[in-house]
């Protein structure tokens, strides 16, 4: 038997959570059925400050088990590609951290794809409508975080936050990059993200935010969520799509329309398998073509970054003997299961870095090698090239280090990475992972980006010399800071943060690589969107969770439009 409901989302992650709330709670009263593959987490490690890093590692059941092809600029290593797998999808596992990007990617997108409704004016605007802003904890330190109340949300579900109290070295590291030259950004989501700063995050004194616990608490009853049921087959009315079934053999019809929220790997596979996409590859594997488009799994790009980790004496902070000590770490799970307080809401409860130029990148025959509207983009004041971040967790996790020694770490990222990578499947088999290539650093404006981020951060933060007064050893980075061993260390250490994205890539109708239009709507085939960070046509200057949220909340906003859902005559649909 099929049931039938308006709307069908397929992928219960970040976008997919929100859009189902969002047609759910509009007042034509659409049916709204929600298919995740996973299941609604619960247990150890998902919400505390201090398990910012934990589910990653600790949570197995809660990813989706993905690995990269051995990727040749980086020895041959594989990368692991955690995707977060049940309600809330990545929300769950990521870093948590809160970032728009610049307003330049958004005027950018807008400018790609044809449609101002994506310019920075808009989506500010929409970002404001996710987001429920905490602006009490700033003002315990307003020369380091003082964001504008009028340029945040306050009404929205996803509660974003700084930590009311900060560890004992952030203040003095940031004061001493302050005081070396680095500009302070009092608000990272202003549109201008240049400069350092404290990063918000999705917390809050609760603990973890993720979109299912933000988006799907008392679900009204015209939204019906299935879990355990990953989506196989798409079901087809000629080239419409009329409804999904899951792995299992459950069926559902959909009346209007099915969005995909798989997100930048499962999306592509679904769309693959089930006929959409590049025509040769899919008859290679026996898939009957549906819809040739050529887009379909290419264009993957992503934020690739490394670790930089130096032992240092314990009177810079205190946070290895916080995590070595057993007793008091069973203390600290205690109280925050009591009131949510204590050291486990304090330690990582705050990441701060910066979003910087590179000197002279201007001069990079990498740089010039670039297409001139590219370049353009790139030297505009508000774009950065690299970000690094400081307060992260030790690495490499779990190093013994002697009493009276703490660390510090920070990463240096990639900021508008220009390699490719790809999504394709294995067999026409849909319980086979797909091939996923990334394509790290195989374009040289890349190679030499992180080169110079790794130098420059190493140079800021440990060789600062309000820092360097504490520091005992390298524990993970270059040998020194040449071209050499820099370059070096990159292939050994080089990974991910995992902001997979544009691999459904939107694009204009003329535009050989589009998959989606600027509504989301596939080409070619009807009755079918595409709602997550798979549609971006460039990686946004930030953590990518905030531009999920983003895209979710866009399709919301153009369903409802198109649809009348939230209009006054609106009948009950």
């Amino acid at each position: 038997m099929s049931a039938t409901f308006d709307f069908i989302i397929v992928g219960g992650g970040t976008a997919g959570c929100l859009l189902a709330h969002r047609l759910s709670h509009a007042s034509a009263q659409p049916s709204v059925l929600l298919v995740e593959a996973g299941s609604k987490p619960e247990g150890e490690y998902l919400r505390a400050q201090s398990h910012r890093y934990s589910p990653v590692a600790l949570r197995p059941d809660l990813d989706h088990g993905f690995t990269s092809t051995p990727q040749k600029e980086l020895n041959q290593r594989s990368i692991v590609y955690t995707r977060g797998k049940g309600l809330g999808g990545s929300s769950i596992l990521n870093f948590a951290v809160y970032l728009y990007g610049s307003a330049e990617d958004y005027d950018r997108w807008a400018g790609l794809v044809g449609d101002d409704s994506w310019a920075w004016e808009h989506a500010r605007q929409s970002f404001q409508a996710i987001e429920n802003y905490d602006f009490e904890a700033a003002s315990q330190f307003p020369h380091l975080a003082n964001p504008d109340p009028k340029l945040h949300g306050k009404n929205g579900s996803v509660k974003v936050c700084l930590p009311p109290a900060l560890e004992d070295d952030i203040v003095p590291t940031m004061e001493a990059l302050i005081k070396h030259g680095e500009k302070v950004n009092l608000d990272m989501n202003s549109g201008d993200p240049m400069g350092i700063g404290l990063f918000p995050s999705s917390y809050s004194k609760d603990g973890r935010t993720t979109s299912a616990t933000a988006h799907l608490v008392d679900p009204p009853s015209n939204l019906t969520i299935w879990t355990g049921s990953p989506v196989h087959r798409l079901t087809f009315d000629g080239t419409k799509v009329v409804g999904i079934e899951t792995a299992h053999g459950r069926n559902a019809s959909s009346s209007k329309e099915v969005v995909l929220c798989g997100g930048a790997i499962d999306t592509p596979k679904i769309l693959l398998l089930n006929g959409i996409g590049p025509a040769a590859e899919l008859e290679r594997l026996g898939i009957d073509v549906v819809k040739d488009l050529a887009g379909v799994g290419k264009a993957l790009h992503d934020h690739v970054m490394t670790f930089l980790c130096a032992e240092v004496d314990s009177k810079h902070n205190n946070r290895y003997a916080f995590e070595s000590n057993e007793k008091g770490m069973k203390e600290a799970e205690e109280l925050w299961k009591r009131n949510q307080t204590g050291d486990l809401a304090l330690y990582h409860s705050c990441l701060w870095g910066g979003f910087l130029k590179l000197p002279g990148f201007e001069n990079w025959p990498e740089y010039k090698a670039l297409d001139q509207g590219l370049q353009d983009f790139l030297a505009r004041e508000r774009t950065p090239t690299y970000e690094f971040i400081g307060n992260c967790l030790q690495w490499p996790p779990g190093t013994k280090l002697p009493e009276g020694s703490s660390y510090i770490t920070t990463i240096a990222f990639v900021m508008n990475p220009q390699s490719q990578g790809s999504v394709t499947l294995a067999s026409q088999n849909p319980d086979d992972k797909p091939i996923i290539e990334l394509g790290y650093l195989e374009h040289p404006y890349d190679r030499r980006v992180l080169r110079e981020a790794i130098r420059e951060t190493w140079t800021k933060v440990y060789d600062n010399p309000e820092v360097k007064k504490h520091f005992k050893s390298r524990l993970c980075g270059p040998e020194d800071l040449s071209d050499e061993k820099i370059e070096a260390f990159m292939k050994d250490a080089t990974t991910t943060v995992w902001h997979a994205n544009g691999s459904v890539v939107m694009g204009k109708k003329d535009d050989p690589r589009g998959c989606v239009d600027s509504d989301l709507r596939v080409y070619g085939v009807e009755g079918l969107r595409v709602a997550d960070v798979s549609v971006c046509p460039l990686t946004t200057n930030n953590h990518t969770q905030a531009t999920a949220y983003l895209v979710g909340q866009k399709a919301a906003e153009k369903l409802i439009t198109e649809y009348g859902l939230d209009s006054g005559s609106a009948a009950k649909l």
